[in-house]
């Protein structure tokens, strides 16, 4: 203490100044990514938001099997999605789905969510969902699976599944329905035609 009665104040010790560092680092890191996260989520690459999936599902007491076509995780709205359901002649089906005909067809536009129902059995069912960024970049994702019904179970067959699709299991029992099945790129991103 000086003679005036106030204390002077000590000088904070360098250990004190250095265990502060790690903290005003996470603090601007934090910055960092809130003011980037909006970039990363808008970015022309494919991600998260434009994923797709087909929900497979069976009512119990229901004639009718119910597919579901929605986004992943997000409220992104798709340009188009397109649900394409028709018989099979024959279980396992061997042949092409070009060669199908009697397509029965669902389509909606800046939707989340396409429903489409069916009483056939076996059945084929051909999804198309594109996705059109106002930025011109567009994606598109495809998938095509065959399924027959008995009062237990439900067989599917990837039919024309390509990489990055969902591999169906061989059967699933009617009671562990729904089934998740996440669809392929067709069209890698990049612009529009």
């Amino acid at each position: 203490m000086k003679g005036n009665g106030r204390s002077t104040p000590t000088p904070r010790s360098t250990s004190t100044r250095s265990i502060q560092w790690p903290f005003i680092g996470v603090v601007v890191l934090l910055v960092v990514l809130i003011i980037l996260t909006p970039n990363l989520f808008s970015s022309s690459t494919s991600g998260l938001q434009t994923r797709a999936q087909l929900i497979v599902e069976r009512p119990a007491h229901d004639n009718n099997t119910s597919f579901y076509v929605e986004s992943i995780g997000t409220s992104t709205l798709y340009a188009s999605i397109t649900v394409g359901v028709a018989p099979l002649p024959s279980w396992p089906y061997l042949g092409s789905m070009s060669t199908l005909g009697n397509w029965t067809w669902t389509n909606a536009t800046e939707t989340l969510v396409l429903v489409a129902a069916s009483a056939t059995n076996p059945l084929a069912i051909n999804v198309t969902v594109k996705y059109l960024a106002s930025s011109g970049v567009s994606t598109e994702y495809v998938g095509a699976y065959g399924f027959d019904l008995n009062a237990t179970t439900l067989t599917l067959d990837a039919v024309n599944l390509l990489p990055g699709g969902s591999a169906p299991s061989a059967s699933t029992p009617l009671v562990d329905l729904p089934i998740f099945l996440l669809l392929a790129i067709k069209t890698p991103t990049g612009s529009s035609p």
